[in-house]
C-alpha cells in the first residue's frame, strides 16, 4: 500500500512512531503502538509485509493457495503466539497434529520421534546412549556464564563422546544451524534443553500447529487494525537513513525521496541494515551489532508424493541440506492442491556460495541431495520456489558480550529485533517476547 495514508488528527495521538521493517516484530510493535494511542507509520521495502513469515502463492491442479516462504510451526508452549491469534480471532484456524520424525544415515531410515527413540538408535553403542543422557543432564546444570566460554560442539563432544557426537548430536545441530554449527556457543544447547524441559513440565504436549495459508491472514488482520486506528502502512519503499533532529524527534528518509518525521523510530531490521541506516551509532554499539549471522537458502517443493511421512528428517550424512522438512505431515494435501509440501533448507553463513547460485542450480543441488538421502525415492516436482535470507539471526558465539540495548545513543532511535537475540533460535514466539520486553523497557 505504497503511499496510502489513513490518518486521524495527529493531536489525538500521544506520540508519532515510525517502524522500519514489517516482519513479526515490526507488525507487533505497530499493533501495540496503535492500541496505546500512538500514530504509527510502518515502512517495509518488500511489496507485502511479513518478512521471514511472508507467504507465496502456488497453483496446483487448478487450486491456488498460499504457503509460508520459510517453514513455521506453532508449539503448544508458544503462549504469546497463541494469545495474539486469540486476540485477532484466528486461534481456531490453527491445525494441530502430531507427526513422526526420522534420522537417515547412509540411506537407511530410523524412527526418531522421541528422545527415547533417538537415544536408542541401532548405530549407537550402549555406552553412547548412556553418555547422551549424561550430556543432556550436564547441559541443564551448566551455568550460562560457563556455557558462553565454549562451543556447543566441543561441549557435547566432551560430555557425550566422539561416536555419539557424530551419530546423534551432529545431525541435530545441523538441522538447526547448518554449516554454522561449529561456531555456536554452548548457550545454544543449554537454552534449547531448558525450553524443552520446561515444555514437558508444563505439560504443553508435543503437537505442532500450522496455519493453513501461512501467516498472511495474521499480518492482514494486524495491519488492518493499525490502519483502523489511523496508522499508515507503506510497503514497496525502503528506508535509506535514520537521524535525530536538532529540534527533537527523528527523521526517516525513504528511497523514493520522501521523508517521515516522528517522535520515535523502531528499527526492526537485521543488524547489517541497522548499521547502514543509523549512521550516528557509536563504535561500541556497532561492535554489539557485529556478531556473526546465520543465513538460509530454502527450497519449497510441491511433490506428487512425499519421500516419507515425517515432519523432520535429520541427516547424519552431510549432503548440503540442513534436513528435510515434511510440512505435508502437518498440512493435509487438500490444502495444497493435492500435492505434498516439502522444504529443503540449507542454513549457512551470509557469504556462502549458495547465495550466488541461480534458482535452477540451487534446485538441482537440493534434489540431488534428496535423492541421496532417499535412494529409492524419485521426486516428481509439480511446483517449486527458492527463497533466500542472508541475515536470519545472530549466532551466539563464545565470548559474545551483551547485545545492543533497545534504547540507543541516538535520541529517539530504538532497535528491536534479532540484534537482541542471544539464543540463535528465531521464531514468532521469540519475536513477540522481544517486543514485550522492549515496550516494557520503554514504558510506552
Amino acid at each position: 500500500m505504497r503511499g496510502q495514508t489513513i490518518s486521524p488528527e495527529i493531536s489525538t495521538a500521544r506520540e508519532t512512531w515510525i517502524i522500519i521493517g514489517g516482519g513479526a516484530t515490526g507488525a507487533a510493535i505497530a499493533l501495540r503502538g496503535s492500541q496505546a494511542g500512538h500514530h504509527v507509520t510502518l515502512v517495509d521495502r518488500a511489496p507485502t509485509a511479513g518478512g521471514l513469515t511472508a507467504t507465496e502463492q502456488f497453483t496446483i491442479n487448478g487450486q491456488s493457495f498460499e504457503v509460508d516462504r520459510f517453514y513455521h510451526v506453532i508449539l503448544e508452549s508458544d503462549e504469546r503466539v497463541l494469545a495474539l491469534l486469540n486476540e485477532l480471532g484466528l486461534k481456531d484456524t490453527i491445525r494441530w497434529t502430531s507427526a513422526p520424525a526420522e534420522i537417515v544415515a547412509d540411506g537407511k531410515r530410523y524412527p526418531a520421534t522421541s528422545i527415547v527413540q533417538m537415544a536408542t538408535l541401532p548405530m549407537l553403542k550402549l555406552t553412547d546412549r548412556a553418555r547422551i543422557g549424561a550430556s543432556v543432564a550436564a547441559s541443564l546444570a551448566l551455568p550460562m556464564k560457563l556455557a558462553n566460554r565454549t562451543t556447543s560442539v566441543k561441549w557435547l563432544r566432551t560430555t557425550a563422546g566422539a561416536s555419539a557426537m557424530e551419530a546423534f548430536w551432529t545431525p541435530i545441530l545441523r538441522a538447526k544451524l547448518g554449516t554454522q554449527a561449529e561456531r555456536v556457543s554452548a548457550t545454544f544447547v543449554v537454552s534449547t534443553f531448558r525450553r524443552l524441559v520446561k515444555a514437558m513440565l508444563d505439560q504443553k504436549g508435543n503437537r505442532f500447529g500450522v496455519l493453513p495459508g501461512g501467516y498472511a491472514p495474521v499480518f492482514e488482520e494486524m495491519l488492518s487494525r493499525v490502519q483502523a486506528a489511523g496508522g499508515e502502512i507503506r510497503t514497496g519503499v525502503a528506508a535509506q537513513s535514520v537521524e535525530s533532529l536538532p529540534s527533537g524527534g527523528v527523521r526517516v528518509t525513504l528511497d523514493d525521496g520522501q521523508s517521515i518525521e516522528g517522535d520515535r523510530v523502531f528499527v526492526t531490521t537485521p543488524a547489517p541494515i541497522v548499521e547502514r541506516l543509523v549512521g550516528a551509532l557509536t563504535d561500541a554499539e556497532r561492535q554489539q551489532l557485529s556478531r556473526p549471522l546465520l543465513g538460509v537458502v530454502c527450497g519449497s517443493f510441491l511433490l506428487a508424493t512425499p519421500p516419507n511421512d515425517s515432519y523432520i528428517t535429520y541427516l547424519v550424512d552431510d549432503l548440503g541440506l540442513t534436513g528435510v522438512i515434511g510440512m505435508h505431515a502437518l498440512l493435509p494435501a487438500e490444502q495444497t492442491g493435492g500435492a505434498s509440501l516439502v522444504y529443503l533448507p540449507h542454513y549457512c553463513a551470509p557469504d556462502d556460495e549458495w547465495f550466488e547460485l541461480s534458482d535452477d542450480e540451487v534446485r538441482a543441488r537440493m534434489l540431488d541431495a534428496l535423492g541421496k538421502a532417499f535412494p529409492d525415492f524419485t521426486p516428481e516436482v509439480l511446483a517449486s520456489s527458492i527463497n533466500r535470507a542472508r541475515h536470519v539471526v545472530p549466532l551466539p558465539v563464545p565470548g559474545a558480550g551483551k547485545p545492543l540495548p533497545f534504547v540507543t545513543s541516538v535520541p529517539g532511535v530504538h532497535v528491536v529485533g534479532t540484534a537482541q537475540n542471544t539464543t540463535g533460535t528465531l521464531n514468532v514466539e521469540a519475536s513477540l517476547e522481544l517486543v514485550d520486553a522492549a515496550l516494557d523497557t520503554l514504558v510506552v
